[in-house]
């Protein structure tokens, strides 16, 4: 008697495998071909976990990459996701050399009397395919722990801000409190590789596609104040293939114009990835029952590729990358009867600054307190316990001389996380007034 039921629900599950689409320059919570964990820590008590769904019957290849807090990429691998898969991935396994053991058709040691019992099941309308190896049998299984103590040693040592030999030098910054910290990059891809996005070729190599499949999440977990923050991942589009009537004016993007990964990709629209937004609006608290107060996650884009100077560099604090620290335009607070307070402003918009006020986001990926005694960088502190931040964090980059139209338009995202100490937490994605594509440079001066 269910079964006519249950045909129509897998019809119209395969009728809604084609995966809606939004905006292109616009950040929304849509299926996308790249997603991004805009900042991570790992350490005594805390771990960072993220999720990677296929929104779509189709198989898909997602990799991934890890990169520390300076843009540095230090560790990258394949995920193979069946038909709606989803996969579930632990920063701290990752951090003990276990990478999300996945695997294509052809990899996948199943029992061939059940296809649907595997490392990577199939479900009922599930698509279960072998993708390319070209650069190796990336889609086979990861014998965990597959990060042997040399390259683990080394990789802790990177995203710690410690020296890491095996990479050459230091690339991230460092806390002095051990805490592992940097973001996480996740591409559909047509092809198993083992290519960072920063290498010269993994654009021209058409190893990214275009399939905007990919949806996911992240959670924050302190077992030492018992609680969690939770947020979806930062979903970027590609542009569609262009065609007539499809309304969609910003596709394909042009070479010159800002993309995502332009940096990487020469600047050539590549990647065909949406940017970021460049200014954000975001409510503080700090008082009432929020009494742990509020932290800004802010990832930035330097717009330089880690290579040189960039990093790996030499240890120390005189030898860090050429575009530290990271400026900004204009931070200010509005209390809630709406009389202003400049955070960081700066007379000197340029990165790295050579005078004007503090840099309150230098990274290109931090968590900061609004409360202050923040190890790196300024303390944007309002005076008022309640109210709304305005951020607008353009800066010019020494030697960066795109987007043609601004060369100091940045791209950035923000999330706000809010503290009730050791009782419960919140965190939400900061409010979008721009987008890089159409940037809204406005300046506030009290």
């Amino acid at each position: 008697m269910k079964r006519p039921t249950l045909y129509l629900v897998l019809a119209g599950l395969l009728a809604w495998s084609l995966p809606v689409g939004a905006e292109i320059c616009t950040i929304d919570d849509v299926p996308a071909a790249t997603l991004l964990l805009p900042y991570f820590e790992v350490g005594e008590g805390v771990n960072t976990l993220f999720s990677i769904n296929n929104a779509s019957a189709s198989a898909a290849l997602v990799h991934v990459t890890v990169w520390t807090d300076q843009s540095v990429p230090t560790l990258d691998f394949d995920v193979y996701l069946t038909g709606y898969d989803v996969q579930t991935i632990s920063m701290a396994d990752i951090f003990e050399g276990n990478l999300p053991p996945t695997a294509d058709a052809g990899a996948d040691p199943r029992d061939t009397s059940n296809p649907n019992d595997g490392i990577s099941n199939k479900g009922l309308i599930s698509q279960d395919i072998n993708f390319p190896d070209t650069m190796g049998p990336c889609t086979a299984p990861y014998t965990n722990p597959e990060l042997d103590n040399f390259r683990l040693t080394n990789l802790i040592a990177a995203h710690t801000g410690n020296n890491a030999p095996a990479y050459g030098g230091c690339l991230g910054a460092n806390y002095g409190d051990n805490v592992l910290r940097g973001y996480v990059t996740m591409d559909s891809t047509t092809q198993c590789n083992l290519l960072f996005p920063a290498s010269a070729n993994y654009f021209s190599s058409g190893i990214p596609d275009n399939r905007n499949i990919l949806w996911g999440d992240y959670f924050y977990v302190n077992d030492a104040q018992n609680f969690a923050q939770g947020e979806t991942l930062v979903h970027i589009e590609s542009c569609p293939t262009p065609s007539v009537g499809n309304g969609i004016d910003e596709c394909p993007f042009l070479p010159g114009e800002y993309t995502f990964y332009g940096r990487y990709a020469a600047v050539a629209g590549q990647d065909q990835r949406e940017p970021l937004p460049t200014t954000f609006a975001t409510r503080f608290l700090n008082g009432g029952i929020f009494d742990g107060g509020t932290d800004l996650i802010v990832w930035r884009d330097s717009k330089t590729v880690p290579t040189g100077l960039n990093g790996p560099y030499l240890c120390g604090a005189a030898n860090r990358p050429p575009w530290f620290h990271l400026n900004q335009t204009d931070v200010v607070a509005f209390d809630e009867q709406e009389n202003p307070e400049d955070l960081c402003f700066s007379s000197d918009v340029g990165s790295p600054p050579l005078g004007g006020g503090p840099t309150c986001f230098p990274l290109e990926t931090q968590r900061v307190s609004l409360s202050g005694d923040n190890v790196i960088g300024a303390d944007p502190a309002p005076t008022a316990s309640f109210g709304w931040l305005y951020l607008n964090l353009n800066s010019y980059v020494l030697g960066i001389s795109y987007p043609a139209a601004d060369p100091a338009i940045t791209q950035t995202w923000v999330t706000t996380v809010m503290d009730a100490a050791g009782r419960f937490s919140v965190g939400f994605d900061a409010i979008q007034l721009d987008s890089a594509c159409s940037p809204q440079d406005i300046v506030f001066i009290p």
